[in-house]
């Protein structure tokens, strides 16, 4: 019969060797972070500003988005080693605004 001892030992290392195997480590230099703030035609309420929100923060390397019907602008913070401008303002177009 095994032990509680050696149940408990095996249990800690499957813990540290799963915790080690599936984490993802995500490392993001400051000087790769882009912050831009852009004029966006076509939105005219909160549901626009929650639909552009969605599909930019679906983009590889956007951080934040905050997207405003009042002032025509979306805020993006995103990982320039990961997307760009032009991008992001493809998926502007996609969902039927005008980025400029």
């Amino acid at each position: 019969m095994v032990s509680l001892k050696v149940i408990v030992s095996l249990l800690a290392a499957v813990s540290i060797l799963s915790s080690s195997l599936f984490a993802e480590k995500i490392v993001v230099h400051k000087k790769d972070i882009l912050k831009k703030v852009i004029k966006v035609e076509g939105m005219t309420c909160v549901g626009c500003e929650v639909s552009l929100e969605n599909a930019l923060k679906g983009v590889k390397g956007v951080l934040k988005v905050k997207a405003s019907s009042q002032t025509d602008t979306a805020d993006i913070e995103f990982d320039k080693t990961k997307t760009n401008m032009q991008e992001i303002k493809k998926v502007i177009s996609k969902k039927g605004y005008d980025p400029e």
